[in-house]
């Protein structure tokens, strides 16, 4: 493989390391919309469903940067070992986008960490207020079913019977 070829692997695979951290970025931003609409007292699941939809996209496109990175980097790997100091620029650039990149996934984890535990929280709740329905149900159909059986043919309605 010719010199130049191989300077145009290595530029695509800086170019890919960018767009994989401009993806880390929307992911980011999606994942602090998630953590907003988790603060919401009113928690709007569509939205929040919305959010995962859009970051799954974003993931995806993620994963085949990943792979054709990969693929990439078997070509040239050889050629960056042999002669560094031909790639001087081009290894600091992509040791700078690499280090970025897992500062950024170091934030999404401590990000989606916290988000799972307030939706946690919020799942709880959910729970609670299907539960306290429920009984309420029950409550309000014992005492109407209580009271259709308790006046008899007859009963006068009035409490007082004096006129």
């Amino acid at each position: 493989m010719r010199d130049e070829e191989k300077l145009t692997y290595i530029n695509i695979l800086i170019s890919s390391l960018r767009k994989k951290e401009d993806l880390l970025v929307k992911i980011k931003a999606e994942t602090e919309k998630q953590a907003e609409l988790i603060r919401e007292t009113e928690f709007d699941a569509d939205e929040f469903d919305k959010t995962l939809n859009i970051k799954q996209q974003y993931i995806d496109s993620l994963l085949k940067l990943d792979d054709g990175f990969l693929d990439i980097y078997e070509k040239v790997k050889d050629a960056l070992k042999e002669n560094p100091a031909n790639y001087k620029a081009e290894i600091e650039e992509t040791k700078a986008l690499i280090k970025k990149q897992t500062e950024l996934s170091m934030e999404l984890q401590s990000l989606e960490s916290k988000n799972q535990t307030g939706l946690q929280i919020h799942l709880s709740q959910g729970k609670q207020k299907v539960r306290d329905f429920r009984a309420n149900s029950r409550t309000a159909a014992a005492y109407y079913k209580n009271m259709t059986n308790r006046h008899q043919e007859g009963d006068s309605y009035f409490f007082n019977r004096e006129k």
